[in-house]
């Protein structure tokens, strides 16, 4: 009876991991291979009004370490708004750096063959580096302290003097898109994200100091905050079509 009661408590367990898993994967996934669909591909655009302003900031390099990039597939079923799971389709899993091009021109990062349809929003995730995890770009973990691993890395200059800040936070992003993105048949198209790293220094007009590690926590949160919008952009110049 004993050994009964031990398999059906394994069954339990099996069946309650299951649905926790499905239930915290936020979306079904779908490959990007499906050559029916169209080609999609991902930009970074920068550029600020403070780098005129505040001569004193210089920023020389901003990368950027992401994952788990996706579009969200609008809902089939949406007449009496109720529609039915959101699913979407991955265009990047694994690990990947972003360098950000910090005169205002578009930095392509990734291209993906998606499947045709509608598609609402973007979702990807800035990545802390895990422990064991071997990052594309050494500069993300240093030797095997876990506190020293990072997921943004910005290096300029303060008065001429050099710094480097490192961001030990990893965020989840959702980006709405207005409108919806199409996606058809042999078609090519370029989605430009906005985002602004001379903001990521300054809160309500004051500088946030990035080698004063009181800041760091305000600083990440600008970081985090300051992916906001997306559009599509089929000629690359940062602004929408």
């Amino acid at each position: 009876m004993t050994s009964y009661i031990k398999l059906y408590a394994r069954i339990i367990s099996a069946a309650v991991v299951a649905f926790l898993l499905f239930a915290f994967q936020g979306c079904d996934t779908t490959e990007t291979t499906d050559s029916r669909g169209g080609r999609v591909s991902l930009s970074f655009s920068s550029g600020s009004d403070l780098q005129k302003i505040n001569q004193d900031l210089q920023l020389t390099e901003v990368k950027i370490l992401l994952r788990d990039i996706k579009l969200r597939k609008e809902s089939e079923d949406d007449d009496d708004g109720h529609g039915g799971d959101d699913s979407c389709s991955s265009v990047k899993t694994e690990p990947i750096v972003v360098h950000l091009n910090l005169d205002t021109v578009t930095t392509d990062f990734v291209v993906a063959n998606l499947p045709a349809g509608t598609y609402d929003g973007l979702k990807f995730e800035i990545h802390k580096v895990g422990g064991s995890e071997t990052p594309p770009d050494p500069e993300f973990k240093e030797g095997d302290d876990n506190s020293k691993r990072y997921s943004v890395i910005a290096k300029g200059t303060i008065d001429g003097n050099p710094f480097i800040y490192k961001s030990k936070k990893s965020a989840h992003q959702h980006i709405g898109f207005d409108p919806p993105l199409v996606v058809i048949e042999n078609s090519n198209t370029n989605l430009t994200i906005i985002v602004d790293p001379y903001t990521w220094f300054y809160e309500d007009g004051m500088f946030l100091d990035p080698t004063d590690p009181e800041n760091e926590n305000d600083i990440d949160n600008n970081i985090k905050d300051s992916f906001k919008q997306c559009f599509k952009d089929d000629d690359h110049n940062g602004d929408g079509d």
